[in-house]
């Protein structure tokens, strides 16, 4: 009898980056600067990523507690602290990168939202 893991999701590869002519390296659809993202391996065991992974979710569920309830002042608060720790993290890989990367333009959009429905821009 064969056995099947169609359960098992399917391994997907990290992006690899496309480097562009100016020095800017173009990965799942981010600009970064080729110094940034060159000799880095595409993903790196890092306990220490996983808390800072912790940090970003918490920021992310304040911010969208706060704005569920109006209350914009707290959630572009909690956003910009989130924006904060994205900026002082660095990864040592392409996942990690990529991770940081996404996550600091979310909190900029939603921030952005936020200081929008309080009439600053």
């Amino acid at each position: 009898q064969s056995t099947s893991n169609s359960s098992a999701s399917p391994v997907v590869p990290s992006p690899r980056p496309i480097t562009q002519a100016d020095g800017v390296v173009l990965m799942d659809g981010l600009r970064l600067s080729k110094s940034e993202v060159e000799n880095l391996p595409d993903s790196v065991e890092d306990p220490e990523f996983e808390n800072r992974i912790k940090v970003f979710n918490n920021y992310r569920q304040f911010g969208s507690m706060y704005a569920a309830k109006g209350n914009n002042k707290k959630a572009e608060w909690a956003y910009g602290n989130g924006i904060k720790q994205t900026e002082q993290t660095a990864g040592t890989s392409l996942q990690q990168i990529l991770i940081i990367k996404q996550t600091g333009l979310e909190f900029r959009l939603n921030r952005a939202r936020c200081l929008h429905s309080l009439g600053r821009r």
